[in-house]
């Protein structure tokens, strides 16, 4: 009998402190929804938004961008810090994503009903890496440091007035802390903390530059060897600091939840993830994936993505060549792959996804004239 009811302790505890976690971190959003409600409604973001969103690296990118409950190591910072206590040793890791200057033509129909081009949105060249680095320290859990950059366009030597800048026009740089924990047995609990720094131009093409904080909250659950489950709160901000009011200073943040299920068979090991962005008040979005290891040593990976988000952009009008700021929905949706290698210590990976476009009305085509994928890398070491 003692051994019984010191089974179910054991087995009901756990969950228990599991509620009391996920209460916690429902108590956050709350609190935070109240106080700063603004930033979830505006339509109006950040650069620095997109920048935030896009941290994920090739691994996670191959698989459709599924990370909530599949992520690991320095890999979850950025993204679900509670993933930083999951993999033992120190590793560091390098992403590389580079997104190509994109091109999108809008026919309508003219009075003799025959589609032509009337707008073009244009997307610039831009490139984002990171480097992560996470390090156990003990039974005290697992400290996580981050570095990342974004640039945007292409690079300057001199302004207009021929002055030396020797940079981008349009940059972001965040600076991330992260902590992670193992609290009841399969529950990891991990919070990250970033300062932001952002460099846009405006029409004129005058500088400005915003700062701020940016915070993100997670939890992973793990139900046994082959199921676990997880929850983010993704860039809890009060926005950027732009001395110009008109520039968009806004930060959305996220709510997600996933779900992983791996097995190993044989020389196989495969992983299944799936991630969700509730509330989808513009729309569903998910991130599906599959990841195929072989022998440990060549990996591949397959998914889908359907992401949308609310842009505030110029817009060229061809017949009357004047650039004009619209609101309109931007979706990326398609088809995944990803490859990896593991070389000793040294993981290799790549990644294609599609790029965000404009969802167009009943009575618009749409055409990509260039720039219809986004390929990550990533390069990673285990200590």
């Amino acid at each position: 009998m003692k051994r019984k009811l010191q089974f179910l302790y054991n087995r009901i505890l756990p969950l228990q402190y599991l509620k009391i976690s996920l209460i916690c971190v429902f108590y956050l959003v709350s609190c935070f929804s109240t106080s700063n409600g603004i930033a979830l409604e505006a339509n109006t973001t950040a650069e620095a938004d997109r920048f935030l969103k896009q941290l994920l690296g090739a691994e996670h990118r191959g698989m459709g961008g599924s990370f909530v409950g599949a992520t690991g190591g320095a890999n979850a910072l950025g993204n679900n810090p509670a993933g930083i206590s999951i993999v033992e040793g120190d590793r560091f890791v390098i992403h590389m994503s580079r997104f190509p200057r994109t091109v999108v033509l809008l026919s309508k129909p003219n009075f003799n009903a025959n589609y032509e081009d009337y707008s073009r949105y244009e997307q610039r060249a831009s490139g984002i890496e990171t480097l992560n680095w996470a390090f156990p320290i003990g039974k005290f859990g697992t400290i996580g440091v981050a570095l990342s950059t974004a640039h945007i366009g292409s690079f300057r030597r001199v302004s207009h007035e021929g002055k030396a800048l020797n940079s981008f026009p349009e940059n972001n740089l965040a600076i991330g802390l992260g902590y992670g924990v193992n609290c009841f047995g399969g529950t990891v609990l991990g919070f990250d903390a970033k300062w932001l720094r952002s460099k846009v131009t405006d029409t004129l093409g005058v500088e400005h530059f915003g700062r701020g904080y940016a915070y993100n909250v997670g939890i992973i659950q793990q139900f046994s060897n082959a199921l676990q489950a997880g929850i983010v709160i993704r860039n809890l901000s009060n926005g950027l600091s732009f001395v110009e009011p008109t520039i968009p200073d806004k930060i959305r943040r996220d709510f997600i939840v996933g779900l992983t299920y791996q097995r190993e068979i044989s020389n196989i090991a495969l992983r299944l993830g799936v991630d969700l962005h509730p509330p989808f008040s513009d729309g569903v979005r998910t991130n599906l994936g599959i990841e195929v290891w072989f022998h440990n040593r060549i990996g591949g990976r397959i998914g889908y993505l359907r992401d949308i988000e609310k842009r505030y952009a110029s817009v060229f009008l061809l017949e009357d060549a004047a650039l004009e700021m619209e609101e309109r929905n931007w979706k990326a949706e398609g088809l995944c792959l990803g490859f990896g290698v593991r070389l000793g210590n040294i993981t290799l990976n790549a990644a294609y996804n599609p790029q965000f476009k404009p969802i167009v009305t009943e009575d618009e085509r749409i055409r990509i004239a260039q720039g219809a994928a986004v390929y990550t890398f990533s390069i990673g070491q285990d200590f």
